[in-house]
């Protein structure tokens, strides 16, 4: 009996170290394992390699704002394997490229092709590629302005609401200006025809009678009695239309100060667009967008991710 237990944990023994030595060889002959790899060296205008899925660019901008990205591609970037946390087959990298004044690199991924599934820890051959973020530095606000990122990323779904109640306020503060002017107009040009149709009617009235004539003669054309103090013409009446109060003066002035700010956005957003598009080089084709005056190297950091 004792023998017989002894065989058996002999052969699971065997079977065991033969799983494990099974576990290490290669699914393929182009299947590494991404802790092997020391450095990553890639570039702007190259794919991966791919055998499941579709290659990737070996470079690619994943943000924070498509409008920096598009300033500048760099040409390479290389990648150290700086070892790994918990997974070893989770390396963890430090990413380099020379890049303008003007930017930095955030964070920077490295993506590679699991060989058999998403999930696999051997990656095929040459499948890397990074997903680098691009930032702009104070000399690159200074130069292109200040680019937020993308509505897609920082827009919140109370910061849309809020936007739409703005615009509906505004939209109503011009309706009741505009509103209370035209009434006002209205009731200006009632008045004056009222006015004059009755002037009129006392001059006929004048040569058509006796009596009723000899006074329309005395007076002619001119208003019986003194004519009115100045006080009487700035005097407001309840009979008068619509006049500027303190309210439709406070909504026009509130009405003018945002159509200010918007303006003001604009100009400044196509004064950065005006000289983002006027640093990019004529010659077509060309993979350099900017003119910097200098490069520097600039650094991210970053892990592994698998597609």
């Amino acid at each position: 009996m004792h023998g017989l237990v002894s065989a058996i944990t002999t052969l699971l023994l065997a079977t065991s170290a033969l799983c494990a030595r099974s576990s290490q060889n290669p699914p393929g002959r182009d299947a590494i394992l991404l802790s092997n790899v020391n450095t990553l060296t890639l570039r702007g205008d190259r794919m991966t390699s791919a055998r499941r899925v579709s290659p990737i660019p070996q470079l690619k901008c994943v943000g924070p704002s498509k409008r920096v990205c598009e300033l500048y591609q760099p040409d390479t970037m290389r990648c150290k394997n700086e070892g790994y946390e918990y997974d070893e087959e989770v390396v963890q990298w430090t990413c380099q490229a020379s890049l303008p004044t003007e930017f930095k690199l955030g964070a920077t991924d490295v993506v590679c092709e699991g060989y058999r599934n998403s999930n696999d820890k051997w990656i095929l051959k040459g499948s890397c590629g990074v997903e680098y973020r691009l930032l702009l530095t104070e000399q690159g606000e200074r130069r292109y302005g200040k680019i937020e990122k993308d509505s897609s990323e920082e827009t919140s779904l109370p910061e849309f609401f809020g936007k739409i109640l703005l615009g509906v306020f505004m939209l109503a503060v011009f309706a009741v200006i505009l509103i209370a002017v035209t009434g006002g107009f209205s009731n200006r040009d009632r008045r004056q025809g009222r006015g004059g149709r009755g002037g009129i009617g006392g001059n006929d009235g004048g040569p058509g009678g006796g009596g009723g004539g000899g006074g329309g003669g005395a007076y002619g054309p001119y208003p019986r009695g003194p004519p009115p103090s100045y006080g009487s013409w700035n005097k407001p009446s309840s009979s008068q239309g619509w006049t500027p109060g303190f309210w439709s003066g406070a909504m026009g002035g509130a009405a003018a100060g945002y159509g200010a700010g918007r303006y003001s956005a604009n100009t400044g957003s196509s004064r950065a667009s005006t000289e983002r598009f006027s640093s990019y080089d004529a010659g077509e084709g060309s993979s350099t967008r900017s003119t910097p005056s200098s490069n520097k190297t600039s650094t991210g950091f970053g892990s592994t991710k698998r597609r």
